[in-house]
């Protein structure tokens, strides 16, 4: 039903922004963790033809974040396992791993990526 004023139902507070909307990025150093349900996942090329996932998720501890998915995320998100609406879980690990790129060692640490419902 329309009317010419409408106004919010008794006990609703009217939302009013803290911020201009954009949630911070977030990068991950060895340690830390994301864990939330996933409210957006973007996919996107880099110019050199790579894919790239940004997932929006509210973290338990940072409240509504962006974070661009690497390593075990990255290629859940490419398998499709990620779902909006579902929980994740995203940790960078603290101990480094290493590959071997054309003769020059490349070392990192490796992102993780878990989710509800393993035995």
């Amino acid at each position: 039903m329309a009317t010419d004023k409408p106004t919010p139902p008794e006990g609703f507070e009217t939302f009013e922004s803290e911020s201009d909307g954009d949630e911070p990025t977030v990068e991950l150093d060895p340690g830390e963790v994301i864990e939330g349900v996933v409210l957006d996942l973007v996919e996107g090329e880099y110019d050199d033809g790579g894919t790239w996932y940004r997932l929006k998720i509210k973290d338990q501890s940072r409240g509504v974040v962006r974070y661009f998915a690497k390593g075990q995320a990255k290629r859940a998100a490419s398998e499709g396992r990620i779902e909006v609406g579902e929980p994740i879980w995203v940790a960078m690990d603290t101990e480094q791993d290493s590959f071997d790129d054309g003769g020059e060692t490349v070392e990192y640490y490796p992102t993780k990526a878990a989710f509800p419902g393993g035995s």
